[in-house]
């Protein structure tokens, strides 16, 4: 007993550490016995009466165009910044996505037609875009022409607390699951959708043609320090998740389910940065020797050029949803496998869809399974792993979307997707035994009836 208590810890901390994926698709491949799961797809029931999840249950996800080693380059015993290595591995259209999500709390019931959740969440994702334009003028400055037209950027950090409701219907074939959040605004920035910034330099008389269209960037919160960050503050909102799930027979069955549909309207602590609408707006320079600040020389340039002001007018952001839809196939009582589809709709730049085929071995307290996935922006093959076990009435899991950086460089990797987590569970409900008591209910109200 002892042997198998510590090989299965050994193989969860294996699979925490060791992780280049996305989507979280071995994690959705967890199903009704992680109550985590819910996050995803709300119809997933819980296979305990009572399920308490701690605030150790961590989600990260990282998608990059970009190796960290791109960017990180050695000098000497130091590590440096290179924007110039970064301009030369750079392509001309570039993707860097993240999102963490940390589980603050949840508290799941288990009822006799579904089950009834209880969460709350911080969450925190950013998507960039950006162009081989961008990497250039990172390494060469303002030196040469250049024009920023494919740039798009928006960074979202908030909480949401809510209440979920799974329910059964027509013999428990049908499940349809609603889970309302209200969600609070930590941070947010944003470039303007279409945003354009481009320079054309004479070198003959270095005269700077400049034109600008909705150059705008809207931020809340990123001023704030530390100790003024509010997880419930004045940035409000709403969120729901949908599910629905339906069972052919025995063997088939199917999922979809919606998740973060909802906005926030960024009220508190706004600036927006803003360039006029300029076309063909021309700068003449001035004597670099002679002036007393380049720094304000410079400002004040570009500010008479391209109209730079500042405003503080409340804007609107949606949070970005994520769909699930998957066929189950369920070859015996302990052998299940899936087919996913996933597709992510984020506000601010595409996201390719990503499909996996997962396989599952489902035991009474134990789930392990393998998910083979391709798709996304980075395409290409990965195997990933899930494992939940209990240990009493300790729960631990972890899933990851690719085994493949195992014993890999950090530096060299520009995937990662993880999630890991404990949970407490208690009463677990025994079929035959619910089978039984509905049983005798049934007796029992006829009995009733014959008496009366």
């Amino acid at each position: 007993m002892k042997k198998t208590i510590y090989s299965t810890i050994l193989l969860f901390f294996i699979l925490m550490n060791n992780v280049k994926a996305q989507d979280y698709l071995s994690f959705y491949n967890l199903g009704d016995y992680v109550i985590q799961t819910q996050n995803i797809s709300p119809i997933y029931l819980p296979k305990y009466k009572v399920n308490f999840g701690s605030p150790l249950n961590i989600g990260f996800n990282l998608n990059s165009g970009i190796k960290l080693n791109d960017i990180l380059v050695e000098s000497g015993n130091n590590i440096k910044i290179d924007f110039n290595n970064l301009n030369a591995s750079a392509a001309d259209a570039n993707v860097v996505a993240t999102d963490i999500v940390a589980n603050i709390f949840m508290l799941g019931f288990k009822t006799k037609k579904g089950s009834l959740t209880l969460f709350a969440n911080a969450k925190s994702n950013l998507a960039w875009e950006f162009s081989k334009d961008f990497t250039t003028v990172a390494a060469n400055g303002f030196g040469e022409s250049f024009s920023l037209t494919a740039e798009k950027l928006g960074f979202t950090s908030y909480s949401e607390i809510g209440i979920g409701v799974t329910r059964t219907f027509l013999d428990d074939k049908l499940s349809i699951g609603l889970r309302l959040k209200s969600l609070s605004g930590i941070a947010h920035s944003s470039l303007e959708d279409g945003a354009q910034f481009s320079l054309d330099i004479n070198p003959g008389n270095f005269l700077w043609t400049l034109n600008t269209t909705n150059a705008t960037v809207n931020t809340s919160g990123v001023s704030d320090t530390a100790d003024n960050i509010a997880f419930f503050g004045k940035n409000s909102g709403f969120g729901m998740d949908i599910g629905l799930g339906y069972e052919i027979n025995e063997k088939f069955s199917f999922e979809l389910s919606i998740n973060d549909l909802g906005s926030i309207n960024w009220k508190d602590n706004v600036t927006n940065y803003n360039l006029q609408d300029v076309s063909n707006g021309v700068y003449n320079g001035f004597d670099f020797q002679n002036s007393g600040n380049v720094q304000d020389e410079i400002e004040n340039a570009l500010n008479n050029v391209l109209g730079a002001t500042e405003s503080q007018e409340s804007f609107k952001s949606k949070i970005g949803s994520r769909t699930f839809f998957s066929a189950k196939y369920k070859m015996s009582e302990k052998n299940v496998f899936r087919a996913t589809y996933f597709y992510n709709k984020n506000p601010y730049i595409s996201i390719k869809p990503s499909y996996a085929l997962g396989y599952n071995r489902e035991l009474n307290k134990t789930t392990y399974g393998l998910v083979a996935s391709t798709g996304g922006n980075n395409g290409g093959f990965r195997l990933g792993a899930n494992l939940a076990v209990q240990l009493g009435f300790l729960q631990l899991y972890t899933a990851l979307d690719d085994l493949s950086s195992i014993g890999g460089k950090v530096q060299d990797s520009n995937t990662a997707n993880f999630r890991f987590g404990m949970n407490f569970l208690f009463k677990q409900l025994n079929k035959s035994k619910v089978k039984i008591d509905n049983e005798e209910q049934k007796k029992e109200e006829l009995l009733e009836e014959n008496n009366e």
